[in-house]
């Protein structure tokens, strides 16, 4: 799926991945991006493509207290939601 952003969008993104202790860069165009402030917590994958980004999974994460660790539960197919968590997270609007 893709999720359309201006470029000035995008240069919001990237600047709140730089900064984000939840975010993974695996290139300069693809990351992983955990959301634990998301209600429920997120995790994405993504990269940079023209006009916007590629998401490659998102999934809302699920906690186990057995296992003491987080791991992957349904997942988010609708770009529009997509674009709602990276709002409320402040990744798409001025610092």
């Amino acid at each position: 799926m893709k999720l359309r952003l201006s470029d000035a969008e995008l240069e919001r993104l990237n600047a709140y991945l730089d900064r984000s202790p939840d975010c993974e860069r695996l290139s300069k165009r693809e990351a992983v991006l955990d959301l634990y402030d998301a209600d429920p917590p997120v995790s994405m994958n993504f990269v940079f493509v023209k006009g916007g980004i590629g998401i490659d999974g998102a999934f809302a994460l699920e906690y186990s207290e057995a296992d003491d660790g987080w791991y992957l539960g349904e997942r988010i197919e609708d770009p529009a939601r997509i674009r709602g968590l990276l709002e409320a997270a402040g990744a798409l609007s001025e610092p």
